[in-house]
Order: C-alpha cells, then sequence, then structure tokens
C-alpha cells in the first residue's frame, strides 16, 4: 500500500506495480468538519487527476470521503461571497474551471466509482455526476442534493447539463429548480445513483465494479420510459413540461427569485445543444445570477445562519440534557414535546387532566406518523421515538428531569405556581425555561429559588415546521445556562438568537407594531385587499389579516395589550381591536377571524368585520402602504439595537426572516434599509411623523448613521 500526502487528499493505491491495480483518492479536508472544494483543494484535485492520467498502471479510481457523514458538501460558500464582490467575469471563469477540472475525470478511460456516504450536496454532486458510477450508502446520513437556487444561483459545473442527460429532464428539474434532497435509496430509483447498499459495502462494491461487477441499477418500468420518451424527446413535449414547471416556480417565488425561473430556460435550451455551447451558458447564466444582489442577501443569510448556530465561545454548559420536561400538552407543548422526543430526549409531558395529556399525545403520534410517511423515520423508529415520552398528571414523574419547559397558559401567576411546584419536587440543579410569548423572564426569575436557571425558549407555533427559537438572556440567567438551553434548541435542528429579556423579545416587538399599523390603515378606510395585496407584493409570505387569522386574534390581541404596557402610547391599540373583541372571533382556528373559514379553508372577508369599519374608499397607491407597513417595522428594529435586545443586525434581520417570514431576497428589514438608502429612509419616516403620528419618528440610532453617512452593514 502506498500514501502519497496531500493536504486535503489521500491517494492511495492497491498495488502499482500490477495491472489490478485500484487507487482510492479520499478528501480529507483539515481543520473542518467537512469536504468543501475550496480553490486549493480544486487545485489538489487538478494536479492529482494529471498525474493518473499519466499512470497507465491505475485499473480504475474510487472517490470516498474521511468525514464522518460528508462526501463533499458542495463548493465553498465563502469562495461564493468573494465572487460577489467582484465582477461577473471573475464567476464565469470560477464555473469554466470547475467544468475544465470535473471533464478530466470524465474523460478518464478508467472507471471512476462515486463511494457517497452523508451529505453531497452542490459542487459535491456535480463532481459525482462527471463519475462514470456513483453508488450510495441507505444510511439516514446520506443526503443528494444541488441546492445552489437557494443560494440564489445555479449549479455552475455542467450539472444543468449532465443531470438531465443522466435521469430525464423533469426528475433534473425536481431537484434543480427546488434545491430538494433525496437520500441514498431515493436517488437509486431516480438512476442518480447506481446502486444504494450499506455503508460498510460501499469501498467493496466500488471495487468489484471497477473489477467488471454489473451495477444493479434500477429498473424503471417500459410505461415510465415510454412516458419520459415521449415527452422529452420532442419539441412539444419540452414545451409542456417548461409550461407546467414554469408556471410551478411562479407559484412558489411569486417572481422574487430569479434562479429557478433561469434554471428552468437553461435546462430546457440546454437538452440538444452541443456541449460546449451548453458549458458556455451555463456558465453565462450562473455569473449573471452569482454577482446579483439577490444572491448576496442569499449567501449573507446563510452565513448568518451558520454563526447562529455556534454555541457562546469559552462558555460550559451547564450539563448534559438527557431528559426533558414539558409543562402543558397543548399545542405547543404537544410540538415541543415531539421535537424534543424526535431529536433523541427522554421527554415527560405534564397537564393537569389526563385528556389533555392523551390529546397532546395523540397530535405527537400525528406528527411522527407524518415523517414515517415522508420516510423520514421508519415505523420501527417511530415506536421507539414514541415510547420515549412518558405522558403524566403528577409532577414528582418530572423529578429527574434536567430540563423543565413550561407552555402552560400566558399567565405569569399560573407559571409561577409551576415553577414553584417543579422546585419542590426536582432537587437536580436543572434548568426553567419559559416559552413565553410577551411575558417578562425576569418577573419569573424572581419567583424562583435559583434565579441563575430561569431562561426563555420562544418557539414558534407550529413547532415542527417553524424553524426559530429566541433564546431570551434574563437579568439573572448564567452564560451556562444560556449555552445549555440554546445547545439545546440548536440540537432540535432550530436556529436560534439569543436576545434580552424585553417586551416582546425581537419577533413580536417588531412584528406588533407591522399588524397594528395594518389595522389603522383599515380603521382609515383602506381597503383590506390593497393593504394584504402591498404586504405580499413586497415579498411577505401573506398579508397581515391573514397573517393574524393565523396567530389567532386572540393572542395578536392580548400580546398587543401587554406591549402596549410596557411600551407606552405608540404602541396603544388601535380603536378597531376593541370593536373586535366584542365580535369574539378567534381567527382560523374558530373558524372566523378577519376571513370566514369552512373546513380550515379560507372562504371571504368576513363582513361582521367590515360592518366596524367606514366603508373603505381611501384609495392609496400600493407603495405608500408598503411605507406605513414596513417603514414602522423597521423603526421598530432600530429601536431593538439600540436599546441592546439583540446585538447584530444580521441576527436581527435573521430573527425577522425565520420569525415571521421577511423575504429573504430582501436580505431582512436592515439590509433592505441600507439598499434604499438611510437618508431617503429618514426623509420618509420624519414625513410620517408629521402626516401620521409620532410613532414614525426616526430612532437615535437612525439619526447617528445619517449623520455619519454610515449603513447598519459595513458591506
Amino acid at each position: 500500500m502506498i500514501n502519497t500526502s496531500h493536504t486535503s487528499i489521500r491517494f492511495t493505491q492497491s498495488d502499482p506495480n500490477s495491472k489490478n491495480n485500484i487507487a482510492t483518492v479520499t478528501f480529507a479536508v483539515p481543520d473542518s468538519k467537512v469536504n468543501v472544494f475550496s480553490e486549493s483543494l480544486l487545485i489538489e484535485l487538478n494536479n492529482l487527476l494529471d498525474r493518473i492520467a499519466q499512470d497507465g498502471n491505475i485499473k480504475g479510481i474510487v472517490f470516498t470521503s474521511a468525514k464522518a457523514d460528508t462526501f463533499i458538501a458542495g463548493a465553498d460558500v465563502k469562495a461564493i461571497q468573494a465572487l460577489q464582490n467582484d465582477s461577473p467575469v471573475k464567476a464565469y471563469e470560477a464555473s469554466k474551471i470547475g467544468k475544465l477540472i470535473f471533464d478530466k475525470i470524465a474523460d478518464l478511460p478508467i472507471p471512476t466509482v462515486a463511494a457517497i456516504h452523508g451529505k453531497c450536496m452542490g459542487g459535491g454532486t456535480e463532481f459525482t455526476l462527471a463519475c462514470r458510477y456513483r453508488i450510495a450508502s441507505n444510511s439516514p446520513a446520506t443526503i443528494i442534493s444541488l441546492p445552489e437556487v437557494k443560494l440564489g444561483v445555479i449549479p455552475g459545473w455542467a450539472g444543468t447539463v449532465r443531470l438531465p442527460k443522466l435521469i430525464g429532464l423533469q426528475a433534473a428539474l425536481g431537484l434543480i429548480m427546488t434545491g430538494k434532497e433525496v437520500d441514498g435509496r431515493k436517488a437509486w430509483k431516480l438512476n442518480l445513483v447506481d446502486e444504494c447498499v450499506d455503508q460498510d459495502k460501499l469501498i467493496l462494491r466500488a471495487q468489484q465494479i471497477i473489477n467488471g461487477a454489473s451495477a444493479r441499477r434500477h429498473l424503471t418500468s417500459m410505461r415510465s420510459r415510454l412516458i419520459r420518451w415521449l415527452l422529452e424527446e420532442n419539441p412539444l413535449g419540452r414545451k409542456f413540461i417548461y409550461s407546467i414547471a414554469y408556471k410551478g416556480a411562479l407559484r412558489e417565488t411569486k417572481g422574487k427569485y430569479p434562479a429557478p425561473i433561469e434554471a428552468l430556460k437553461l435546462v430546457i435550451k440546454n437538452y440538444n445543444r452541443p456541449v460546449s455551447e451548453a458549458y458556455e451558458a451555463e456558465s453565462n447564466i450562473f455569473a449573471h445570477l452569482a454577482t446579483s444582489e439577490i444572491s448576496r442577501n442569499l449567501v449573507n443569510i446563510f452565513f448568518a445562519q451558520a454563526e447562529s448556530k455556534k454555541p457562546p465561545a469559552s462558555i460550559n454548559v451547564r450539563q448534559e440534557i438527557k431528559t426533558v420536561g414539558v409543562l402543558g400538552a397543548g399545542v405547543m407543548g404537544a410540538g415541543i414535546a415531539q421535537a424534543a422526543a424526535y431529536a433523541g430526549y427522554k421527554v415527560v409531558l405534564k397537564d393537569i387532566d389526563k385528556k389533555f395529556v392523551d390529546q397532546g399525545m395523540s397530535k405527537i403520534t400525528k406528527l411522527f406518523d407524518n415523517l414515517v410517511e415522508r420516510h423520514k423515520l421508519k415505523p420501527e423508529e417511530r415506536n421507539e421515538k414514541l415510547s420515549d415520552i412518558h405522558g403524566t398528571v403528577d409532577y414528582s414523574d418530572l423529578a429527574e428531569c434536567d430540563l423543565v419547559i413550561e407552555a402552560v397558559l400566558e399567565d405569569i401567576k399560573v407559571k409561577t405556581e409551576a415553577l414553584a411546584a417543579i422546585e419542590k419536587i426536582n432537587t437536580k440543579p436543572f434548568i426553567f425555561a419559559t416559552n413565553t410569548s410577551s411575558l417578562s423572564v425576569n418577573e419569573l426569575a424572581a419567583a424562583s429559588s435559583h434565579p441563575d436557571r430561569i431562561v426563555g425558549l420562544h418557539f414558534f407555533n407550529p413547532v415542527h415546521k417553524m424553524p426559530l427559537v429566541e433564546v431570551v438572556k434574563g437579568a439573572t440567567t448564567s452564560l451556562e445556562t444560556l449555552a445549555t438551553a440554546q445547545t439545546f434548541a440548536l440540537k432540535l435542528g432550530k436556529t436560534t438568537v439569543i436576545t434580552a429579556d424585553a417586551p416582546g423579545f425581537v419577533v413580536n416587538r417588531i412584528l406588533v407594531p407591522y399588524l397594528r399599523e395594518a389595522l389603522v390603515l383599515l380603521e382609515q378606510g383602506v381597503p383590506p385587499d390593497s393593504i394584504e395585496r402591498a404586504a405580499t407584493a413586497f415579498g411577505m409570505p401573506m398579508g397581515p389579516f391573514t397573517l393574524l387569522d393565523e396567530i389567532g386574534l386572540d393572542i395578536g390581541i392580548k400580546v398587543t395589550h401587554v406591549l402596549h404596557e410596557a411600551l407606552g402610547e405608540r404602541l396603544v391599540p388601535p380603536s378597531l381591536m376593541a370593536k373586535l373583541e366584542t365580535l369574539k372571533i378567534l381567527g382560523k382556528k374558530g373558524g372566523k377571524g378577519f376571513y370566514l373559514y369552512e373546513e380550515g379553508k379560507r372562504t371571504e372577508f368576513n363582513p361582521n368585520v367590515l360592518a366596524l369599519i367606514e366603508a373603505p374608499t381611501n384609495k392609496k397607491q400600493i407603495g405608500e402602504i408598503q411605507d406605513r407597513l414596513f417603514l414602522i417595522m423597521l423603526n421598530e428594529a432600530t429601536r431593538c439595537l439600540q436599546e441592546g435586545v439583540i446585538e447584530e443586525p444580521a441576527l436581527l434581520d435573521l430573527a425577522l426572516i425565520y420569525g415571521i417570514g421577511f423575504p429573504p431576497y430582501r436580505g431582512g428589514i436592515l439590509r433592505y434599509a441600507d439598499r434604499v438608502g438611510l437618508k431617503i429612509i429618514h426623509q420618509k419616516l420624519a414625513f410620517l411623523s408629521q402626516v401620521d403620528g409620532e410613532n414614525y419618528a426616526p430612532t437615535d440610532i437612525l439619526l447617528e448613521k445619517v449623520a455619519n453617512n454610515s449603513n447598519f452593514y459595513h458591506s
């Protein structure tokens, strides 16, 4: 066995002097948990391929990884970010260089096999497409994807050219246009990989294939092959595919994200083009998108999210969390309990009545059943996870919990009583986390025998879908407690932001003024559909009234009152809110809110709500409505920075993107402000403060930045 040392690549040969010599190329990027294609790794790979091409004794090559659960995680996103600060020419060249290197693999006269275990994404997937064979492990850790559209670009190393030829036009578009992930078995069914085997058999099967064994490819039915041929091998069929895919992309992106549409156009046009022309077209589109503002914003979000997943440096967690207690088996409590069990924790779910516990367990079972249906869990794994949850009405069952999360009524008295009951029976140094959305963590801590162990963990509903958790540091919360709570949320797969204990924390603090302003506009006679349309045209996933119905009017009204009491007259509830309270409508969950619902589906705007306001005759322009809605949101965001509720602009933007669906393509509310220009923002706010009230008066931090000609972001 000969081992040639490389910085990021290990190259070994089974028998250099024999015609049965099989080389193994192992990616092992140092000082990194994953392999990524950096400039240095590409140079190493290029040089190694040149050496291999000149060596006549190598019978075949197996490509593998030394990382535990990663094959190649794609291109280095820092390199993409660097390209965005340069001209499109540099991005074009980077795309061309990658193709040239991968073509060297495709052009080798010997068999090449990618033995894929773990994450294989983006440029990593494009690398495997250049190999003659691909074998994937059937481990849950194996995920294959082309997620470039999520960064506002397209595959740039021949992925849009090779993949359609390999698995067909429709299947390829389904992956390229969405960034969808597939596991090893699904990849095999798509013919994206030639075999799917146990992890410990990967290398052996790769060697056997090099030695002449046939790959056990998935056999598609004659009917499927005929349909593919009829649709994909003629211009009319491809036109039909384009039409369906285009409509679907517009429905998903609302026309705000160009990458999926550009990918669609490119793949269709390239289908019968000569390879050289197809390569050129791909590189040009990649360069155009990679240097666009939308891609810059999405890449910045990527890095902000990565930063948010890092626990506080140099701080030890208080203790290892093994058993989690959840108080309250309602929608939130059941969701938190299911997420904790799914992440591998033992869970004790407690409520005051067995009926409520049973209802909570029923919700949890449905969530796990859905994971089985989506092939995220095997039935036996679901049963094991369910058995890790113990439902109870007895506080004593929480005696061994390391972390207790309360999701009881949004009432400080109820929460402090629950805390006192736990402290009586649990003598461990456990952490008590509150899921409150508006009450004070400090007030709760004041009622505790161990205020350093009290923290906020604010999940969003529904827990299994919403990616954000606000980790709230009270005045007495220890750094160890904070780190432990954040680490727990990260293990649940959540994106975390740390906030101070302030009214509404960050998300609700900024959301409520936006929703309040929508009600004020409605009171002033602006038609509700105009307000809704202005929000969605801006990029929000839904209008403010639809959102209030989703949240629940009872919750929205309660949080508004809490923030009004804490923050004063600038958040006084509009008179329409008091009128809405008299209607006793709850929103979607009650079948009536701003809209009427039948079997959960929206029908029409509630005439009883329209009866509370003057005839909607105030025909404001869409831009004027958007200024009213989003400048009030921006002003509150600057207050959060000014008051130290959250420290970093990037984390504030991340919280709004993942907490309320602020449009990612805009990069966040503060990046949006920088792009518009803070002087223009200041002028608009100053004008609105004179016309529509002091709520719009520019904050000190905004005035300071305008005076200093600076922005919230340095780049």
